[in-house]
């Protein structure tokens, strides 16, 4: 049995739970959260995913990426997931809240139809400061976001979904906002 996750309606209000690989087995609405951590100078910290997951094995995404658990809100999640993936644990009012939208995927028979919150996190350090999760990662890349902009356009391959697609180009705005 895996992790239970709180099943959502379009309006992202809870309606039941259900294990994880059933959620992603039967195409459950459930919900996902995104933490992009970025530099004063501009840069975006990407992870690349570890090649035994399930979708985009071995492709680049934010830098922290997960499931919201059961019971928990978006905020909660992204901080446990935070620490869970980089060895940082960000204050509450250290991440921007960048929003919730809905966008569904199918990777073969990887179904990830989820509500996903963004959140931004301003990274002093390096990505020498961050801890690769076991198993999950496979380690960081720093990129310049407008270099990061065009490899997407370029070689959207490379990409998870989610950075690959129209949720990925809103965040790269928001954040090149934040960094203005």
């Amino acid at each position: 049995m895996s992790e239970i996750l709180d099943i959502v309606n379009a309006q992202d209000e809870i309606i039941g739970q259900a294990d994880r690989d059933e959620v992603h087995r039967t195409g459950l609405l459930c919900r996902l959260v995104y933490v992009c951590f970025y530099t004063p100078n501009g840069e975006i910290i990407l992870q690349r995913r570890g090649m035994a997951k399930k979708n985009d094995p071995g492709k680049l995404t934010t830098t922290v990426s997960g499931h919201v658990g059961s019971g928990q809100n978006y905020i909660d999640a992204a901080i446990r997931e935070t620490y869970e993936e980089t060895g940082i644990k960000p204050a509450r009012d250290a991440l921007t809240n960048l929003g919730v939208i809905r966008a569904d995927y199918v990777q073969g028979t990887y179904l990830s139809y989820a509500m996903r919150g963004f959140f931004a996190y301003k990274f002093t350090g390096t990505i020498d400061d961050l801890i690769v999760e076991d198993g999950d990662g496979a380690g960081f890349v720093s990129l310049p976001i407008d270099e990061l902009s065009t490899r997407v356009q370029k070689f959207p391959n490379e990409f998870a979904i989610v950075l690959a697609t129209e949720p990925g180009k809103k965040l790269m705005q928001d954040i090149r906002h934040l960094t203005a």
